[in-house]
Formats: structure tokens, C-alpha cells, sequence
């Protein structure tokens, strides 16, 4: 496994978001791809402290066939304007054979509370609601699109543990975009994302 920091910089010539970490053995298009794709999307994460603290997994395949898989963090910080909402992105780049095996570890390291919430879920009417979605047809979503109200970084457990679930699930019908399910789970922009959040219950695209 490699891994790759990526976060703002405050000093010197290159200020701004800049990998901070070793980035040998990484060619410059692949490094340019990964800056492009390790943030989730979105406007308004420094509003009034909302997403301070929350993470956000984001998954996406590599030219040479690796993934990679950016574990963002909404920090404190501010730049130089003053603006809030600085994320910072711990990218491990592994082999897609790992790809199982790095989710069930993130999964199995949600707390207790987490993993019992989340043991009847989805029910039967959301796993409808992914078929219908994910079927071949002629006007196929290219994305599934999955809400839940977003208060804390800690609630969101529930959330992000749910997503990795439904991935993992061995007959899940997101897995037809391929051994590895490109995934958000937390974005301000649904363009992002097979499953990302919005205010509001339960719904799907």
C-alpha cells in the first residue's frame, strides 16, 4: 500500500492544497488525477462550523489499475481570506485485489452502537429501490444517490457504515460498475457520488 497526504499549505511558493507526503514512484498524470478526484465535491463546507470535524470516504480507480480510497477530513482552519470548510485527505493507493479486504476493515472499526444500527438495514424496500435503479435499462441512473440528514460527525457514522455495507454485500446490484464500486459517502454535490447526503429522510434517485 502507498499513501499520499494531500492538504492546504499556508507558506512558500505553493500555497494552496499540495500533497505534503513523498510522492516517489507516482508519475505526474497519476499524481494530477488523484489531486483532481481525493476531495469530495461540493460548496459550503465552512458553513458556521457545520462539517467541522466530519470525514468523508471517497473511492476511485487508477489508470494502471489500482484504487485509491481518501479518507477527508473537515479541519478548523481558515486561509488566508478567512474562509473555513479546509479538508484534508489521507490517500492509501492499493491494488484492486485489496479492495474487499480495506472496506471490511473500515467497516469492522465502526463502534458498536454503529454496526447494531445498521443490522436490519437496508430493508427490503430500499434493496428494491438499488435494483430498480442499478438494472440496465434504457434510461439508467449512471449513479445511486442516497440521502440522510447530516448533524454531527458522529451520527454520520451510520451513514458512511451503511454505504460500505451495501458495497460489501455479496449480491449488491451496485457492484455493475465493476470490482471496484467507485463511492462517496459524504458530498455536497450528488455528482459526485453512487451514494452521497442531503437534508431529508430517505430517497432515491
Amino acid at each position: 500500500m502507498r499513501q499520499l497526504v494531500l492538504e492546504y499549505v499556508f507558506e512558500g511558493h505553493k500555497r494552496g492544497y499540495n500533497f505534503t507526503s513523498s510522492t516517489q514512484g507516482f508519475s505526474d498524470a497519476t499524481l494530477n488525477f488523484i489531486w483532481r478526484s481525493a476531495m469530495p465535491r461540493g460548496q459550503g463546507w465552512g458553513a458556521n462550523g457545520t462539517y467541522t470535524g466530519a470525514k468523508s470516504l471517497k473511492c476511485f480507480s487508477l489508470e494502471d489499475g489500482r484504487f485509491a480510497i481518501s479518507e477527508v477530513t473537515v479541519t478548523d482552519l481558515r486561509d488566508e481570506s478567512g474562509r473555513g470548510g479546509i479538508r484534508r485527505a489521507v490517500i492509501d493507493v492499493l491494488p484492486e485485489s485489496a479492495y474487499s479486504d480495506d472496506l471490511r476493515e473500515r467497516l469492522a472499526a465502526f463502534p458498536q452502537a454503529v454496526q447494531a444500527a445498521i443490522a436490519s438495514k437496508p430493508s427490503l424496500w430500499q434493496r428494491k429501490q438499488i435494483l430498480d435503479r442499478t438494472l440496465p435499462k434504457m434510461n439508467k441512473m449512471p449513479q445511486v444517490v442516497l440521502s440522510y440528514p447530516y448533524t454531527s460527525p458522529a451520527d454520520w457514522q451510520f451513514a458512511e457504515a451503511l454505504v460500505l455495507k451495501m458495497i460489501l454485500a455479496p449480491l449488491s446490484p451496485l457492484k455493475r460498475w465493476g470490482r471496484v464500486v467507485p463511492f462517496t459517502t459524504l458530498a455536497l454535490d450528488y455528482r459526485d457520488v453512487v451514494v452521497s447526503s442531503a437534508n431529508g429522510g430517505w430517497w432515491w434517485l
